[in-house]
């Protein structure tokens, strides 16, 4: 007779834990959808958790050695939390998988032996589909249990068939400190055998050993060790039959993410360059990562899947990114083990619109906000008495150094306070608004005008200044006018953009007189010399329509459209071409699939490139807000840019062509003024646009599904890329690197700050207080000596540089695009 602890004998009982799981998990398949024990489970917004783990009585739960759910702290569970049986499973249906049901339903005489027959043969159709996929898990986790006999010290080990791996790349949300125990050292944290349970300080020393402290506020809600594979789209891949028996990845799901670590110490996975090679030229492998981790507010679905990976099948979880193209896959123990993850990441990860202060972004500041609560005692409800974040914009404060900035004695623009002071005349904009002088918010007639003229525009965004100069030199935006088919007319709409072309003429005529620039002098600004460079005679205003003639004529037929320049006496309008945000989405979609491709073509690369149209679209966005600068600043016009609702499109060249025009907004504190006026103030539908705590997939409730996938679209992302190309082509001129872009991009989509959430001013501070409740982006930002630029040079001169020399220099940002592709991309210094 064999060993009690001999191998074979541990394998032989793993595999008839296996089969004894897989017996359970066929058992769950039935429409009553009770647990192991018979006892209803407890139902957590659409998915169940044991009722035997919130009693804490682990002591038969062979699946909980690995795993730890905690729902007892977190707000989700406040209300959400019931103790009602749990809905029918998703596979109920009209014929129940489970073979003891079939039998009792036969002889009860419930079914004739014809339907048994039908029944029995779907059951063998159920179980024919789960033994091929558990099949080969089985075998997998026999290994696994046999190599895990015995209590060892976790030390490293190569991963992807022995192979010594490079050092890894950074990870962008890494936010915790650094580990005290020395790289490359044994860890001394024991590896319980088979099924024994991690301690939760054996799980802590593990996290902080190998991946670091963890952020304020983050805790872990599933810790998972002994995964059977882990891989992802920068070559990362990991095989538990093809590692040393000690090596070993754990999966931990906290508040704000998901981390796959391994326990491969640092010094097993650089690679030397070979004998004889420069190493200048050697660069590491994308792939060789120890540590893999996604913010939840990243992740865009998360699926079960049976997979191929190593010429083996696995079934396991895919979680894609929304920011990247990026894929995460990894397979647990066993196959209990998957459903709860995959159950809280869905609850975590996706709360869903109306449940946004579940996000991170409050949790990481709530035991702060929760102390701060004081009850009224007139109206006995809770206030919260914590301080908030200083705007980085403050419209009494920008909009008075800008107006201070026209240089006469009598602006032309005057400071509207109290016409959407309760974001009464349009919820979307900012709640100061900056209009002509000669129109006087006290006076009835102009506020008829004024109303009048917001009711002709599409969602009520009116004509506003956002950035004004010497003279009548501004920047108005507003939204797409309602012609519609009929060639609709406002006169309001019409008087208002007349005063705006009389009082700019008149600060003209009364500013110092302007410099006339010589032909040589344009047409080395422009690359050619014609009558589009020049200003037309008897012009007061330009209108810059942001989209393509044909879009704005087919918006036409619902209503809207564009400005008659026939009724709108002394403007021009002109198209600027630029994409949808439909157009955007897919072409990012094709830009993200060929950055991690494995197969794409180098030989073609820049071609292929070129092909999703990205770069086109940037050097379009960024065309428009060279005019716009260059019409504002050679000829003193004011220009009012329009794309459909005024918020995507609008904000980007809006911004851009002041990140050209005014030295301020190129310091690190003048840019965040920038975005918080020009996208957050005015309107930019962060939460729309980004789906935060919305996803996609079959696990997710329908309350937190994204309502509208059409509106999904990384307008931000694609500012920030044309920044980038800016600050890469005169890094000398910006306060802040590429390495603050970079970090901002990486933050997004992140949920770990509350700057870049909700889709108006109105709910930003008025619904969701969201300065009080969470931490700010640009405070992490500034906190930050690297990402302040050593070489700044500062100017009050404008950066108009040749729009040839800029549109000819855009490229594809690889340090951000190329961030999980599986190829060297970036040199890397030594």
């Amino acid at each position: 007779m064999a060993s009690e602890n001999a191998p074979g004998s541990k394998s032989e009982e793993g595999v008839e834990e296996i089969l004894k799981e897989t017996e359970t998990l066929m058992q769950d398949l039935d429409t009553n959808d009770l647990n192991v024990d018979g006892a209803p489970a407890m139902v957590f917004e659409g998915f169940s958790i044991d009722s035997d783990e919130e009693d804490g009585d682990d002591e038969n739960d062979d699946i909980n050695s690995n795993s730890k759910v905690e729902v007892d702290e977190h707000p989700l569970s406040d209300h959400l939390l019931s103790a009602t049986p749990a809905p029918a499973s998703a596979h109920t249906g009209s014929i129940s998988a489970n073979p003891h049901h079939l039998q009792g339903t036969v002889a009860n005489g419930g079914a004739t032996m014809d339907s048994f027959k039908q029944q029995t043969d779907v059951f063998k159709q159920h179980a024919s589909r789960f033994a091929s996929n558990l099949g080969s898990m089985a075998q997998r986790a026999a290994r696994e249990v046999a190599a895990a006999t015995n209590t060892v010290p976790v030390t490293g080990g190569h991963v992807v068939q022995g192979a010594p791996m490079a050092q890894p790349q950074g990870s962008p949300y890494r936010g915790g400190g650094a580990s005290q125990i020395p790289p490359g050292s044994p860890s001394m944290v024991p590896l319980p055998a088979n099924n024994a349970s991690f301690t939760a300080e054996q799980r802590d020393l593990l996290i902080k050993e190998h991946f670091g402290a963890l952020l304020t506020g983050e805790r872990v809600i599933v810790f998972l060790a002994n995964l059977l594979h882990v891989s992802d789209s920068s070559g990362t891949s990991f095989f538990a039959n093809q590692s040393p028996d000690s090596t070993m990845w754990c999966c931990v799901l906290t508040y704000y993410r998901l981390i796959l670590f391994s326990t491969v110490p640092e010094g097993q996975l650089q690679m030397p360059p070979p004998p004889g090679w420069d190493p200048l030229c050697w660069s590491p492998s994308p792939g060789a990562k120890k540590v893999l981790e996604i913010p939840l507010g990243s992740m865009d679905r998360v699926e079960k899947t049976v997979y191929q990976a190593g010429g083996s099948s696995y079934m396991g979880l895919v979680v894609t990114a929304k920011d990247s193209g990026r894929n995460l896959r990894f397979t647990t123990a066993s196959y209990t083990d998957t459903g709860k993850a995959f159950d809280a990441i869905n609850a975590y990860a996706f709360p869903g619109r109306r449940q946004i202060g579940y996000i991170f972004a409050f949790e990481s500041k709530r035991q702060e906000v929760m102390a701060s609560l004081k009850v009224d005692e007139t109206t006995g409800q809770q206030h919260i008495t914590l301080p908030p974040v200083p705007k980085r914009f403050d419209a009494m404060i920008e909009f008075p150094r800008l107006i201070s900035s026209t240089s006469i004695t009598q602006s032309p623009w005057v400071m509207w306070g109290s016409l959407n002071a309760q974001y009464q005349l349009s919820p979307t904009y900012p709640s100061v608004l900056v209009g002509p002088a000669t129109l006087d918010e006290t006076k009835p007639e102009s506020q008829h005008i004024i109303r009048q003229c917001a009711a002709f525009r599409s969602e009520r965004r009116l004509p506003g200044l956002t950035w004004c100069s010497a003279g009548g030199a501004s920047i108005w935006r507003c939204s797409q006018p309602k012609v519609g088919l009929q060639g609709n007319r406002s006169p309001a709409d019409e008087l208002f953009l007349r005063h705006i072309a009389e009082s700019a003429r008149g600060a003209n005529a009364m500013a110092e007189p302007q410099p006339i620039y010589p032909r040589s002098v344009i047409q080395q600004l422009t690359g050619d010399y014609s009558k589009d460079w020049v200003l037309d005679p008897g012009c007061g205003l330009k209108i810059l329509d942001l989209r393509p003639r044909s879009a704005a004529m087919g918006n036409r037929t619902g209503g809207y459209g564009y400005e008659n320049t026939s009724h709108y006496l002394n403007t021009t309008l002109q198209f600027c071409n630029i994409g949808n945000i439909h157009a955007v989405r897919d072409s990012f979609q094709k830009l993200c699939t060929l950055c991690t491709s494995a197969s794409a073509t180098d030989v073609n690369w820049i071609s292929l490139v070129e092909d999703t149209k990205w770069l086109s679209h940037l050097r379009v966005i960024l065309a428009a807000s060279w005019e716009t600068a260059y019409w504002v600043h050679v000829w003193r016009m004011p220009v009012l840019l329009h794309c459909s609702h005024g918020w995507d499109r609008t904000s980007q060249v809006s911004a851009l062509a002041q990140l050209l025009l005014d030295p301020y907004y190129r310091t690190r504190h003048g840019f965040s003024v920038l975005v918080e006026k020009d996208f957050m103030s005015f309107g930019h539908p962060f939460h729309t646009r980004c789906a935060h705590g919305e996803g996609r997939g079959d696990g997710i409730a329908p309350e937190a599904s994204t309502a509208d996938e059409g509106q999904i679209s990384p307008i931000f992302l694609q500012f920030i890329d044309c920044v980038y190309q800016i600050v890469d082509l005169f890094p000398e001129c910006f306060e802040f690197n590429v390495e603050y872009l970079l970090e901002l991009s990486f933050n997004v989509y992140s949920n770990r700050f509350g700057t870049l959430l909700c889709d108006t001013e109105k709910d930003r501070e008025h619904v969701v207080q969201i300065r009080q409740r969470t931490y700010s982006l640009w405070d992490h930002l500034d906190s930050f000596p690297k990402f302040k630029n050593e070489n700044f040079k500062e100017s009050d001169g404008v950066l108009l540089m040749p729009l040839p020399l800029l549109l000819r220099n855009v490229k594809l940002w690889s340090q951000r695009h190329c961030f999980y592709g599986p190829k060297p991309t970036l040199r890397v210094d030594v």
